[in-house]
C-alpha cells in the first residue's frame, strides 16, 4: 500500500512537472508574440506607378506606402524609405531617399533616353527592413520599351521581338511540367483521411486541366485528381503503413510518374474548413499520448487570435474560430508537441465582409469633351455606409494604350496575400474581383494549402538570432565620419567636432567629441534636397590659438545604405504583345507630334545661313539637348552665350536680364505672367539668384527659360525655371574643400518629388496653341479623405479621344487597404 502511494505521488510529480513545462512553454510563446506584435513587428512597403510600362525618356510616378507589417497602419519605427530603379543587368540605375511622416510620400524618376530597354525593376525598403530576407523588400517588375518614330528612325520596332525579349523565355522549355504535393498540415499520416494539395508549375499546364491518378507501389490506383485553374488541385487519401504513392499523368501522350511524400506511420493531422463567418479547425493523433501536452495556437500576421492546451491525452478535437472581428488576411494555425516542437501547420486566408471599404470615385458625367475639366467627388465608406479617413494616390491613364488587367496585383491583394506568402501568386487580383464566389474561395484555399508563411518563422520568434537588429530603424538623415591625425603616425584620435548648417539660415550645433576611434555622428536630420555644411575639428578644443590645434583631417562617410541586388531568376511577365501594342501606337504619335513640333520651333527661330553653318548650328543644338534632361525648350526659350560677342564683360545675372520675358528685382528673377520667383537652376543644382553676379559670361555654354511642361524635371518649377549650364558642367558641384581642421560640403537630403504637369485649359495661356497628349492624363500622390465630406479632385482631358480609365489605391486609418477603378470616355 505504501509502495503504490509513492508511485502515485511520483505520477503526479511527474504529471505536474510535465504540465508546468508545457505550461511555461505556452507562456513563453505569448509572450513572444506580444513582444513580437509590439516592438519587434516588421515593416511593409508598397509603391503604385502612375502605369505598368514605359518607353524611354518618360517619367515614372509613383507613390511610397511604408506600414507597420502586422496591423498596415503607419509604422513607429522607421521613417526613411529607399526606392531604387534596377537595370536587366541587376544595377541600380537610379535611387530615391524619401521622408515617411504619416504612411506615404510622393516620387518620380526621369527615365533616360540612353538606357537599354527590358525588365527594369523598382524595389522599396528601409533600412530596418534589412534585417530580414530581402524577399520581404517591396518589389515590381517594370518594362521599359525602346520606341522608335518611323519618320525619326528607318528602324521600325519589332514588337513581337521586343515583347519576346522583354519576357526572357527560354528557347529550351522543359516538357515535363514541375508537380508538387502539399499534405494538410504538412504530413501524410497513415490510417487517417489526409487531403493534398497539388500545383503544377509550368505556365503551359497551369492554364490547362490536367488529369492523373494515384498509385501505389504495386500499381493499384488509389484515387483519380485533376488540377481546377491556376494549375491548383486536390484529393483526399487514407494511406496505409510500409506503402509509397505515386501520382501518374500523361504528359504528350507520355506517362509521367510523380512520388508523393512518404506516409508516417504516427503522427498528428490539422484539417481547416474556413466557411466565411467561422473556421473549423479538427486536430487529430495517432501517437500513443494522443494530444497530451499538446498547444494549438493560431495568429494572424503576429497577432494572437486562439490558443488551446490540451491537458487530456483524447486523440482529436474540433474547435470554431469565429471571423467577425478579425482583419483580413492570411492567418496561421499550428500545433505544437509536448516536446514545444511545431508539428503541424495549416494557413488560411480571412475574408470578413465587414472588413469591406468602398471606394465611391463620382463624377458629373461618363463622357466628357478634349480639353474639359472633370471634377472627382471621392470618398471612402464602411460596410455601413459611414465615412472613412484614409491616405490615396490616384492614376488616370488612356486605357487603349494601358489596357487594364484586373488579375494584376495592386496594394489589396500585395499586403494582403503576396507579402505574407513565400513564392509569388500570379494573377493575384483574381481572388478579390467578385465578392462571395466559391470558386474563388476555393481556389484561394488551395493557394494557402500551397504557399508557406514567408515572414514568420518559429524558428527566429523563439531564439535569438545573432545580430538580428544589425540594421536600425532610420528617423532622419546622419552625417558621420572620421577624424584623424594631420601627421604622423596619421592615425584616428577622438577630438571635438563641431557641425554648422549654412543654408538660408545658420545652425548649429553642439560640441561633439569623437569617440577613441574618431567616429563622429550627428543627426538624425530631417532637411530636403541639399543645404552647404560646414564641419570643424580641432586636435584640443576649439577655442585654442595653437597654430597645430588645426592638424585635423576629417572624413566624411558616404552613406549609401544600398542593400545588395540580388539576381533575379528569369520569370514569365504579364507582359503581352497586344498589351503593348497600343502603348507603341500612342507613343509613336505622340512622338510624332512633339518632333513636327520642334522643326516648327526650329523654322521660326532660323535665320539665313549657309549649308556649312546650318550644320555647325545642329552640331551645337544636340550638343546642348544632351546636356538636358527636357531636350530643347518647347514653351520656352534658350541663349546660346558661345555665339554673343565681347559677352566677357557681362556676370551670368547679367545674361539672365537681358532674356525676354524676365523680371528682375534686386536678386528676385521672375518670369512675366508668373505668380512668383522663378526657381534658378546652375547645373542641375538650384542656387540663389544673388550667386550668379559673381559667374563670369564667360564659364556660361548656354541659359534655358523654361515653362508649363519644360518645367516638370524640376522641383517645384511652377513659377518658371531659369536653367544656367556652365562650360565645365559641374560648376554646382560644391567639390569637397578638405584644409586642416575643416572641411565644406553640400549634404544630399530627402528627395523632393517634382509636381506632375497637369495644364490648365480654362486659364491656361501657353497651353492654348500647343498639342496636348498625355498617355498618363493625371497623376495624384496624396488624397486625404476624412470621416466627413468628400474629397474633391479635378483635371483636363487632353487631346486624345479614348476610354480612360481612373484607378485609386491607399490605406484607411485602421489599415484596411483600398483599390477601385473607374471608366470614362472623351470623344
Amino acid at each position: 500500500m505504501k509502495k503504490t502511494f509513492l508511485l502515485l505521488v511520483a505520477l503526479l510529480g511527474l504529471f505536474s512537472f510535465t504540465l508546468y513545462t508545457q505550461n511555461s512553454f505556452s507562456n513563453l510563446l505569448e509572450k513572444k508574440l506580444l513582444d513580437y506584435e509590439t516592438n519587434s513587428y516588421p515593416e511593409k512597403v508598397y509603391l503604385q506607378t502612375d502605369k505598368p510600362f514605359y518607353a524611354l525618356d518618360e517619367d515614372l510616378w509613383f507613390s511610397a506606402y511604408l506600414l507597420n507589417g502586422i496591423t498596415h497602419q503607419k509604422t513607429e519605427k522607421s521613417k526613411v524609405l529607399y526606392v531604387e530603379l534596377i537595370n536587366p543587368k541587376d544595377s541600380i540605375v537610379a535611387k530615391k531617399t524619401l521622408y515617411i511622416e504619416d504612411v506615404s510620400a510622393a516620387g518620380d524618376f526621369k527615365i533616360n533616353k540612353n538606357w537599354e530597354e527590358g525588365n527594369y525593376r523598382l524595389r522599396g525598403y528601409t533600412n530596418y527592413m534589412r534585417n530580414a530576407d530581402n524577399s520581404n523588400f517591396f518589389s515590381k517588375n517594370i518594362s521599359i520599351f525602346a520606341v522608335k518614330n518611323d519618320s525619326i528612325s528607318q528602324n521600325t520596332t519589332n514588337l513581337k521581338e521586343t515583347v519576346a525579349n522583354l519576357n526572357q523565355k527560354s528557347n529550351n522549355k522543359s516538357t515535363k511540367p514541375t508537380l508538387t504535393f502539399f499534405p494538410e498540415g504538412g504530413s501524410l499520416v497513415c490510417g487517417t483521411l489526409n487531403r493534398i494539395a497539388f500545383k503544377i508549375k509550368d505556365d503551359n499546364y497551369s492554364k490547362i486541366n490536367v488529369n492523373g491518378v494515384i498509385e501505389d507501389q504495386d500499381q493499384n490506383e488509389i484515387i483519380e485528381f485533376k488540377s481546377i485553374d491556376f494549375g491548383l488541385g486536390s484529393f483526399m487519401i487514407i494511406p496505409e503503413e510500409n506503402k509509397t504513392y505515386y501520382a501518374k499523368v500523361f504528359i504528350n501522350g507520355k506517362a509521367e510518374r510523380y512520388p508523393l511524400p512518404k506516409p508516417l506511420a504516427k503522427g498528428y493531422n490539422l484539417n481547416v474548413t474556413n466557411e466565411g463567418q467561422f473556421i473549423y479547425v479538427k486536430v487529430s493523433s495517432t501517437v500513443e499520448n494522443g494530444l497530451l501536452n499538446t498547444f494549438l495556437i493560431a495568429h494572424q500576421r503576429g497577432h494572437l487570435l486562439y490558443k488551446k492546451f490540451e491537458s487530456t491525452n483524447k486523440n482529436k478535437y474540433t474547435i470554431k474560430i469565429s471571423t467577425e472581428v478579425l482583419k483580413d488576411g492570411v492567418a496561421e494555425i499550428t500545433l505544437f508537441d509536448a516536446n514545444g516542437t511545431p508539428t503541424a501547420e495549416r494557413i488560411v486566408f480571412i475574408d470578413n465582409p465587414k472588413n469591406n471599404l468602398k471606394l465611391n470615385i463620382a463624377t458629373a458625367k461618363e463622357t466628357f469633351t478634349s480639353r474639359s475639366k472633370v471634377d472627382l467627388n471621392i470618398n471612402v465608406t464602411d460596410n455601413k455606409g459611414k465615412n472613412a479617413a484614409s491616405t490615396l494616390s490616384m492614376a488616370v491613364r488612356d486605357l487603349n494604350a494601358f489596357p487594364y488587367n484586373s488579375r494584376t496585383n495592386n496594394i489589396k491583394t500585395y499586403l494582403l496575400l503576396n507579402s505574407d506568402l513565400r513564392g509569388n501568386v500570379e494573377n493575384p487580383g483574381y481572388f478579390f474581383e467578385k465578392e462571395n464566389d466559391p470558386k474563388r474561395k476555393y481556389l484561394l484555399d488551395l493557394v494557402m494549402l500551397t504557399n508557406g508563411w514567408r515572414r514568420f518563422t518559429w524558428q527566429d520568434l523563439l531564439t535569438e538570432k545573432e545580430n538580428s537588429n544589425k540594421f536600425k530603424p532610420e528617423l532622419g538623415l546622419y552625417i558621420s565620419g572620421t577624424t584623424k591625425q594631420l601627421k604622423k603616425p596619421y592615425a584616428e584620435f577622438s577630438s571635438p567636432t563641431r557641425l554648422t548648417f549654412m543654408g538660408p539660415s545658420i545652425f548649429q550645433e553642439p560640441i561633439q567629441q569623437s569617440d577613441s576611434l574618431g567616429k563622429f555622428k550627428f543627426g538624425p536630420y530631417v532637411f530636403f534636397d541639399s543645404i552647404p555644411v560646414l564641419l570643424e575639428a580641432r586636435m584640443d578644443h576649439f577655442n585654442s590659438e595653437k597654430r597645430k590645434s588645426r592638424d585635423v583631417v576629417i572624413l566624411v562617410d558616404k552613406h549609401t545604405n544600398e542593400a545588395p541586388v540580388e539576381k533575379m531568376p528569369k520569370i514569365n511577365q504579364s507582359t503581352k504583345e497586344k498589351e503593348v501594342a497600343n502603348f507603341i501606337k500612342v507613343t509613336q504619335y505622340i512622338q510624332q507630334v512633339k518632333f513636327d513640333y520642334n522643326l516648327d520651333v526650329q523654322k521660326l527661330k532660323a535665320v539665313e545661313l549657309t549649308a556649312n553653318r546650318k550644320t555647325e548650328q545642329e552640331k551645337r543644338e544636340e550638343e546642348m539637348d544632351s546636356r538636358t534632361d527636357y531636350g530643347s525648350p518647347i514653351s520656352g526659350s534658350r541663349l546660346d552665350v558661345t555665339t554673343m560677342i565681347g559677352a566677357g564683360s557681362f556676370t551670368a545675372f547679367d545674361l539672365v536680364n537681358q532674356l525676354n520675358g524676365v523680371s528682375v528685382f534686386g536678386d528676385t528673377i521672375s518670369i512675366r505672367r508668373s505668380n512668383g520667383p522663378a526657381r534658378i537652376y546652375l547645373d542641375g543644382m538650384e542656387v540663389d539668384g544673388s550667386l550668379l553676379r559673381s559667374i563670369s559670361a564667360n564659364e556660361v555654354s548656354f541659359i534655358d527659360l523654361l515653362t508649363g511642361p519644360d518645367t516638370v524635371t524640376f522641383t517645384g518649377g511652377g513659377n518658371g525655371v531659369i536653367a544656367i549650364y556652365s562650360n565645365t558642367g559641374n560648376m554646382s558641384v560644391s567639390n569637397t574643400k578638405r584644409k586642416p581642421g575643416i572641411i565644406d560640403f553640400n549634404a544630399k537630403g530627402f528627395y523632393t518629388a517634382r509636381k506632375f504637369y497637369s495644364p490648365d485649359h480654362i486659364n491656361g495661356f501657353e497651353e492654348m496653341n500647343k498639342t496636348d497628349l498625355r498617355t498618363t492624363l493625371y497623376w495624384e500622390p496624396l488624397i486625404k479623405t476624412t470621416n466627413t465630406g468628400t474629397t474633391n479632385v479635378s483635371f483636363f482631358t487632353s487631346d486624345i479621344k479614348s476610354d480612360y480609365i481612373i484607378e485609386i489605391e491607399g490605406i484607411s486609418t485602421d489599415g484596411q487597404p483600398i483599390h477601385a477603378i473607374k471608366t470614362f470616355n472623351v470623344n
